[in-house]
């Protein structure tokens, strides 16, 4: 079992057992989906498609599988896709899943997959003239994903796979000067396998023919590419083969693929070799230096007394001058990932040495003490160089580098991060050096305490080295503090980072006396007075690094470095008041409690507030009493004089309401208020049970906010509102800074862990979690009577009794309400219960009968889902009074929408929650696995329940959702821009998670695209959910929705906006981008008026033509569509011949068009049609159809296109109108109605179309 699946909560982690059961029926089911006896050409592919998502549901869940389950499904998938040959839509969805699959069980499966059907399925789609009707992207996406699936694949590829490629390929590299050459390179590249089982295939001979043959083309970076990346893995998993011969030939290749400059020249190939563009597409091809496969080369040629290390080191000393700052240049990027991925190979090869177990191996190629040295030594040189570099990725990579090598020997690269730490603290002018030094030295962090305390305890003959390590670090401690500066921001985030790292290898923060401690000279009781001080005088002269939002929803983060730049602002905090002891947390409670009493940073909200909360989560009991009621008893006594407008919810307020005139609180009352009740809101994050005893001063101050006539002091009621509720009842980790277990060979360093150290045998010990208990549950359903049930009920009588007479009180009244149904939903999210799903079949009415489960819950179950019934009924009838009444208010609008957002969308807000969290460090300290187990389990209870509507044909939405997804599409179509987009992105998340619904949306969206007399806002609103991918891929499954897609787009051509039209261009051209294919169903079906596929083409055929009379763009549109149908339908036995003449006849005539753009497309479309036709095949061909033909090799189209070749002129028609070059634009078009054919968007949508 995953790390993070082990640590869920403990309701959720025993849910978690039962998705074994649930994959194998997964398993079962998409078997049973699959009708192979329906032959390649069913559709019964497609009917497989729909459970892509949910197998990918069970692989980023890391669920615990049978191996079994998981073998039959890759080779189910494999074979589904080798039988879907000309669907590459199904290609794409199948092949991305299996490389996730494959990527995942690499090394547990035993496989056999056959490289040929992957090698046809590249051949036919991207290397033949076989022009498919798919558009560039689906092209573009089905070979990176048949790519990726050929490197999955390889170390499945079964004996005399490697002959087979070679022989296949190797004929391509014989001619260096022919394109097909770098066709074979990057063929070799992708399918070569390097697995055990083809060993034998890889000589010594064959070597130094690849060697040759690399030499043939000099001078040209892909061929490069290629045959370093070949090469890179045969030297990794063949240690059979002798290299030193070769090693002069492939490191002066190594060095000259760097170009770098030498004196005054360039650095680039003087007479560099071109490589075809669609090569260079197609094949994975980095413009810049393969460094990761020079790096694994190098690393691998490694061996005792090899040689390999003196080229290593000639190569270092040509290129170290380049990591120079002053010797910055285009080859910098190249140099710096050659940097860092020499030293990361490095360490996975000594890791892998020391994990080997198996006696087959050649031990005596593995790396001692010497080789790790010299190793160091060398790649010192570059750090050394590049750790000032003004390029702030080299910067990164020396710092993550020197973290790697310090644990590798800790003797050779810990004191120099000391000598540069030190000499950083003495310069006077160059102050940027410092950031530099901090960093590294807090990559470096936990060598330099390993080294010290083992160091210590177990050599005292190292004791030099122990003592410049110990004052390394305490120096570094104590002028950490220095560099704590609110005028510079990066050397601040770099100390913020050091103190992080410093503190979370130490188990404990207390004065010590113990002579083993590293930092045994700091008094943590004086460190932590200055420290706060610092930290005070630092937040006292923060500025917000942007302008602080004061519309609908004032964000509780103010916008300074602190918490923009990165999450260790918080994590500092949180671990250093996470593990202080008991007086050395009362000190530092005292201090904060102290300064948040006495100030009001208004600048700084969000830092105060993380700061209260890291208290609070390091001991609620305490912090609580020092923090949280003396802001609860500020923010209620300043508001209790205040004037009231009595909509808080406690129903203060007569009715009706006649007040006209207008209350207000004086500017330092809102900003005090506001500042307090956001500070209080971050504070009381994790108060879980320890806030209950403060349950009728959190209701009171939530209700005097809401009551306040300040609308921002009512956002801050919205925060504290929600932060209460999610306090109460959401899962979370508590105690997670706190070290639960030491490090064995040093106890004063807390263990460090990793995702693969988990064993059922040897649990790792849990996270505690906060499961709220009855009595913060009880609290949590009293909070949404008051600001959810009640709310609703004071809408309805706001809405239908108009208990207003003043449109600016029912205004306030209407936002102040909305708000907090806002934030009572936002803050239990997904905790009510959804809505209930409605089923087709009455019998199967118990959704726990589901036929695939996947855990997840973000906190325990409050309120009902009749709570959540009756809030979508109430906004319903809300919505339709706010567009009858208030279409023009964009505030209420937009709450309207975060409410049906939040009702209807269910786990939403949990998946937006688990996208923006950001993970500060890298390195696997405890409690950084308990932030990734948090955030996994929240991304679980997202997906809990998402795509049950996907699978299950018997189960669609609730009624009620059914009611809100029309309103917040009406909401979509709106004049106001902002709620548009906001509508649209809602909708957007129901039609994924309902794909049942986009038919529903689709006749409203289309219809307004074919409506001349719909409201621009109305077609730009439909175009921008019309162009989504959701909508477009569906357009592939379902025959109806294309076809009310085409004819609404053929039919806006009368919208005489500029903006219309260039929406629906946009729309058109993003349609033929992704265009997937249709389908074959729709030519099968007819439509609900009697209509065919043969009625379809006939009338899309008609707007094509130039009699119709329509702007040559929309004829340009008719006649693509047009061809795209017949592309997707030829060969299939159910398209009529005649349809077939008629389309081939229609595309000749239109080479007489005046449209130079349509006699474009009608060349094009003819040699795709007529491709098929007896004249194009070869000899074998006819003579194996001439049964089928009766001895005749007359075409079916050969009839129809002769009588128009007949037609008198119709060949100097055809030469006249190719003969003239003239390129038409809008004012050249008498039929044109928009104006704007100068647009530069127009021309390059033309081009596009």
């Amino acid at each position: 079992m995953h790390l993070y699946n082990a640590w869920l909560p403990p309701p959720v982690a025993e849910e978690a057992k039962k998705e074994r059961e649930s994959f194998a029926r997964v398993v079962k089911s998409v078997k049973e989906s699959y009708r192979e006896e329906d032959g390649d050409d069913s559709e019964s592919v497609f009917a497989t498609l729909k459970w892509i998502s949910v197998i990918d549901l069970f692989i980023k869940a890391k669920s615990e599988l049978n191996l079994e389950d998981v073998a039959a499904l890759v080779e189910f998938g494999l074979h589904v896709f080798e039988a879907s040959k000309d669907k590459i839509y199904v290609q794409v969805r199948w092949g991305s899943v299996l490389v996730k699959i494959l990527n995942k069980y690499r090394k547990k499966l035993s496989l056999t997959v056959h490289w040929h059907p992957l090698y046809d399925a590249l051949i036919q789609t991207h290397f033949t003239r076989s022009t498919g009707p798919e558009g560039w992207r689906i092209k573009q996406r089905h070979f990176e994903t048949v790519t990726s699936l050929v490197r999955s694949c390889r170390r499945f590829f079964p004996p005399g796979s490697a002959s087979e490629i070679w022989s296949e390929c190797s004929p391509l590299l014989e001619n260096p000067w022919h394109n097909s050459s770098f066709e074979g390179s990057g063929f070799v590249r992708l399918f070569l396998p390097t697995n055990a089982e083809n060993r034998e295939f890889f000589s010594q001979d064959w070597v130094g023919d690849l060697i040759t043959i690399w030499g043939s083309i000099p001078n040209c970076p892909f061929w490069n590419s290629q045959f370093t990346a070949v090469l890179a893995r045969v030297i990794k998993n063949y240690d059979h083969l002798t290299w030193e011969p070769l090693l002069p030939v492939l490191f002066t290749r190594f060095l000259n693929m760097f170009e770098v400059p030498v004196g005054s020249g360039g650095g680039s190939y003087p007479f560099s070799v071109d490589v075809p563009r669609n090569t260079r597409f197609l094949f994975s091809n980095k413009t810049s230096t393969p460094s990761k496969a020079v790096a694994k080369s190098i690393v691998h040629l490694l061996k005792p007394g090899g040689l390999a290390q003196e080229h290593l080191a000639k190569l270092v000393n040509l290129l170290e001058q380049y990591y120079h700052p002053s010797n910055g240049g285009r080859w910098t990027y190249s140099l710096e990932r050659f940097l860092l991925y020499l030293v990361v190979m490095f360490q996975k090869r000594l890791q892998r040495e020391q994990m080997t177990v198996d006696s087959s191996t050649h031990t005596e190629f593995f790396l001692g003490k010497e080789e790790r040295r010299s190793f160091v030594i060398v790649a010192l040189k570059l750090i050394e160089r590049g750790q000032y570099s003004k390029n702030e990725q080299m910067s990164e990579a020396v710092a993550a580098s020197t973290s790697i090598l310090s644990y590798i020997d800790p003797s050779l690269v810990l004191p120099f991060v000391a000598s540069r730490f030190q000499m950083a603290l003495e310069t006077m002018t160059a102050t940027h050096q410092l950031k530099t030094a901090v960093t590294s030295v807090a990559y470096s962090g936990r060598s330099l305490f390993l080294s010290s305390v083992s160091a210590a305890s177990d050599h005292a003959d190292e004791l030099a080295n122990v003592e410049s390590f110990s004052e390394l670090l305490m120096v570094s401690l104590s002028n950490a503090l220095l560099g704590m500066d609110a005028n510079d921001p990066p050397k601040t985030l770099a100390t913020i980072q050091l103190i992080g790292s410093i503190f979370s290898n130490m188990a404990a923060l207390e004065d010590t006396t113990d002579e083993f401690s590293p930092i045994s000279t700091i008094r943590f009781s004086e460190w932590l007075d200055e420290f706060f001080s610092r930290l005070f005088s630092l937040l006292l002269h923060l500025e917000p690094s942007s302008v602080v939002n004061e519309g609908l929803h004032t964000m509780t983060t103010s916008g300074t470095f602190l918490v923009e730049d990165g999450p260790f602002y918080f994590c500092v905090l949180e671990i250093l008041l996470g593990r202080l002891s008991k007086p050395l947390y009362s000190q530092a409670l005292k201090k904060i409690s102290k300064f948040v009493q006495s100030n009001i940073l208004s600048g700084a909200i969000a830092e105060v507030g993380l700061l209260c909360c890291a208290c609070m989560h390091a001991n609620p009991q305490e912090a609580v009493v020092h923090l949280i009621e003396p802001m609860l008893s500020t923010v209620i006594s300043s508001m209790k004089g205040a004037p009231s407008t009595g909509f808080g919810g406690r129903k203060t307020f007569q009715s009706p309401y006649t007040r006209k005139e207008k209350l207000t609180i004086s500017p330092a009352l809102e900003a005090a208020t506001d500042y307090m009740l956001k500070v209080l809101s971050v504070a009381i994050s994790y108060g879980g049970p320890h806030i209950l005893c403060y349950r009728d001063q959190l209701k009171e101050a939530i209700a005097l906010a809401f009551e306040s006539p300040s609308w921002k002091v009512n956002g801050g009621g919205d925060h504290l509102l929600r932060s209460v509720l999610g306090s109460l009842v959401l899962y979370y980790p508590l105690e997670q800074y706190r070290c639960v277990q030491r490090h064995s060979g040093a106890p004063l360093l807390e263990k460090w862990i990793g995702t693969k150290d988990y064993s059922v045998e040897e649990p790792l010990t849990a996270p505690k979690w906060h499961i709220p208990v009855e009595e913060e549950v009880s609290f949590a359903n009293e909070l949404l009577q008051l600001h959810l049930l009640s709310a609703m009920d004071e809408l309805m009588k706001i809405c239908q009794d108009k208990i207003h007479t003043d449109a600016g009180n029912e205004k306030d009244h209407l936002k102040v309400t909305l708000l907090q149904i806002d934030s009572s939903l936002q803050g239990v999210s997904s905790c009510l219960p959804d809505f209930r799903p409605s089923f087709m079949d009455a019998k199967a009415e118990d959704p726990s009968h589901s036929l695939f489960l996947v855990a997840g819950a973000i906190g325990s179950r409050v309120g009902s889902t009749d709570m959540r019934q009756k809030a979508a009924d109430t906004m319903h009838g809300v919505c339709k009074y706010l567009l009858e009444e208030k279409s023009d208010d964009s505030i209420l609008l937009i709450l309207v929408v975060r409410i049906m957002d939040a009702l209807v969308n269910y786990g939403s807000l949990e998946y937006e929650e688990w996208l923006q969290h950001r993970q500060a460090w890298k390195l696997e300290p405890r409690w950084a696995l308990v932030d990734k187990a948090h955030m996994h389990n929240t991304w679980r209870s997202s997906q809990s329940s998402f795509h049950l509507y996907q699978t299950n044909r018997n189960v669609s939405p609730s009624n009620f959702a059914i009611l809100l997804m029309d309103d917040v599409l009406k909401l979509a179509l709106h004049s106001y821009e902002t709620v548009r987009l906001l509508a649209g992105k809602s909708l957007l998340k129901m039609i994924k998670r309902w794909p049942s619904v986009v038919s529903r949306c689709m006749l409203t969206l289309t219809e307004n695209l074919a409506n001349p007399n719909a409201p621009e806002h109305a077609v730009l609103g439909s175009c921008t959910i019309l162009s989504t991918q959701a909508v477009l891929e569906h357009l592939t499954m379902e025959p109806k929705a294309f076809t009310s897609f085409a004819f609404g787009i053929l039919k806006s051509s009368r919208h005489e906006t500029l903006k219309a039209q260039k929406a629906i261009n946009e729309l058109f051209v993003k349609f033929n981008i992704h265009f997937a294919g249709v389908s074959k169903s729709i030519l099968k079906t007819s439509s609900s008026d009697g209509e065919n596929f043969g009625d379809l083409i006939a009338q899309i055929g008609t707007m094509g033509s130039e009699a119709n009379g329509l702007h040559w763009r929309y004829n340009l549109m008719a006649n693509r569509l047009l061809l795209l149908l017949v592309m997707t339908s030829r060969g299939d036995p159910l398209l009529s011949s005649k349809i077939l003449s008629e389309t081939a006849g229609h595309f000749l005539k239109n080479l007489k068009s005046q449209l130079p753009q349509t006699r474009i497309l009608a060349i094009s479309a003819l040699n795709i049609l007529l491709k098929e036709s007896p004249y194009k095949r070869s000899p074998e061909q006819l003579e194996i159809s001439s049964g089928k033909l009766h001895g005749s090799t007359k075409s079916s189209l050969e009839g129809a296109l002769v009588e128009i070749f007949q037609e008198k002129g119709f060949f100097s028609e055809i030469f006249d109108s190719l003969s003239h070059v003239h390129v038409t634009s809008d004012s050249d078009s008498t039929s044109s109605r928009v104006n704007g054919g100068t647009s530069s968007f127009q021309s390059v949508a033309d081009k596009s179309i």
